[in-house]
């Protein structure tokens, strides 16, 4: 499965985000832009519009515009398809006021996305059968306690993919949050709060979820590098601090790429390369042999004979193993990511 990540961006700020938006491009990455909020239409709205959208095409972005029958006439179109035509982008998607014939009749000749939470069966059965690429897009809710909980988000979910259409939803920036709350623009309440890179990971893992928006819009470039490294080479990141007296000795750790043990329990993470670096000659004595958190990065000692080297991460608490040494731990942030990892997933553990 391939992941899309992309930037809520608005006609009336695109040029304060410019700079960063061209920083943060990769491959797959989308813009999503709303062209029917009233509040910001003037007398240069249109060209602005335009320049906005050329200049995020130009840098290499997939282009999708929230639309309602209020932007057809600002742009001198009649129809979904005539805007499509006249303005660079790639998913209209159709808010309120299209009817259901606007809509089959646009999807002739342009993708279109709905909205995920309005759908009707009737709209749902229609579409089916046209046998054409639709996509649903989920909105984001900007006043907390008000976003979906995850088993409401999954069984819509469930729906929409059985009808073959394609699912977009949001996750919070971690910069500069959008007004009028500045309380970030996720789709599921519980990431309101979570970094942008944990919350792409559940959205990707747990719901399956192929295009995720940042609803704020900017990520720091950290973030960007983060959700990055799963995009184009499906590798995850741990972001983990070592202990002081381990931090040199276990370095080379960060230099590796790692996988899942297939049988790994759920209530730990093994790393099922790391008897290779327990073959290296080193003995590994006992050492801070602590009780072991959730998020506690460990590797046996000696004391466990032919099993010294294996490393693990916990997902659980566990009691202190004089077997056992603790070298680190993964900071709270990120223990969404332990839990999403599936077994067999790579992994990589990076310097926090």
């Amino acid at each position: 499965m391939s992941f899309n990540i992309g930037y809520s961006i608005f006609p009336s700020t695109w040029k304060e985000n410019k700079h960063n938006l061209e920083k943060l491009f990769s491959d797959g990455s989308a813009i999503f832009t709303s062209l029917h909020i009233s509040e910001e239409f003037n007398d240069t709205y249109a060209e602005n519009v335009m320049e906005m959208l050329t200049h995020f095409k130009q840098i290499g972005y997939q282009i999708i515009a929230d639309i309602s029958p209020r932007t057809l006439p600002i742009f001198g179109c009649n129809s979904i398809s005539d805007l499509h035509q006249k303005l660079p982008i790639d998913i209209a998607r159709v808010d309120y006021g299209f009817s259901l014939e606007d809509v089959l009749d646009a999807s002739k000749n342009v993708p279109i996305c709905l909205n995920a939470s309005t759908l009707t069966t009737k709209w749902l059965q229609k579409i089916k059968e046209t046998h054409r690429k639709f996509y649903a897009m989920h909105n984001y809710y900007p006043r907390p306690e008000t976003g979906l909980d995850a088993a409401q988000f999954d069984k819509r979910n469930q729906i929409l993919t059985t009808n073959n259409i394609e699912i977009m939803a949001f996750i919070p920036g971690n910069l500069k949050k959008r007004g009028p709350i500045y309380e970030g623009l996720p789709t599921l309440e519980s990431h309101r709060h979570l970094s942008p890179y944990a919350a792409f990971v559940e959205m990707v893992l747990k719901h399956n979820i192929s295009w995720v928006f940042v609803g704020d819009g900017m990520i720091s470039e950290n973030e960007m590098k983060l959700i990055e490294r799963i995009t184009k080479s499906n590798i995850y990141t741990i972001p983990t601090v070592f202990q002081r007296q381990f931090a040199h000795e276990y370095s080379a750790l960060f230099s590796k790429d790692y996988s899942i043990r297939p049988d790994s329990p759920a209530n730990l993470i093994r790393f099922q390369e790391s008897r290779e670096y327990a073959t290296q000659g080193t003995q590994i004595k006992p050492c801070n042999c602590v009780a072991r958190q959730k998020g506690t990065l460990t590797i046996d000692n000696e004391l466990y004979g032919r099993y010294s080297g294996e490393i693990q991460l916990t997902r659980y608490d566990f009691n202190a193993d004089q077997r056992v040494n603790v070298i680190g731990h993964v900071p709270n942030d990120y223990f969404s990511v332990l839990e999403a990892l599936p077994n067999g997933a790579k992994f990589r553990i990076t310097s926090f």
